[in-house]
């Protein structure tokens, strides 16, 4: 545990990490609530983790799947820091989803990545997260969103853009 005092960003506040926790270790440096129907940025179900995690996960030695295939595993990227913007709750309201948008461009992030779409594909003029990531790309920002989760099946690709 590092000397000096660790703290977590959680809607908008500073919070210590108590010095009795042990098993942080400075991956998440944020989360914030944006969905309107939920007070916490802990999402219900695991689905921001587990991308989070395929994204950023650090190494972990002695990963096997039913025993086998025996190996480390990590992230994508796993140096990486992570910060959470939970933007649905009951559903995903469009307003939460550019809020996000246009908080991770405010707090500096390199990366976004997006785990949400409809339910069908629309024109990119009417596609929230299209213009939201428009927005992040014309900073620089690399942006990279699902493509959908009905498929594999014929036009199950939902999410063009970006």
């Amino acid at each position: 545990m590092p000397s000096k005092a660790l703290t977590h960003t959680l809607l908008g506040r500073i919070l210590p990490v108590p010095t009795s926790i042990t098993v942080c270790n400075n991956k998440l440096i944020g989360a914030r609530n944006l969905a309107q129907n939920a007070t916490s940025p802990v999402d219900d179900d695991g689905h921001g983790t587990h991308t989070s995690s395929t994204a950023a996960g650090n190494f972990v030695e002695g990963a096997n799947l039913l025993g086998k295939a025996n190996g480390t595993a990590a992230g994508i990227a796993p140096r990486a820091h992570v910060v959470m913007y939970r933007v649905c709750a009951s559903k995903c309201q469009e307003s939460d989803i550019l809020a996000s948008l246009d908080a991770a461009i405010e707090d500096g992030v390199d990366v976004i990545s997006i785990s949400l779409g409809s339910l069908a594909s629309m024109s990119l003029y009417d596609d929230v997260v299209a213009i939201g990531s428009y927005s992040a790309i014309e900073k620089g920002i690399f942006v990279s969103a699902s493509a959908g989760n009905t498929g594999p099946v014929d036009d199950s690709v939902t999410n063009a853009a970006p």
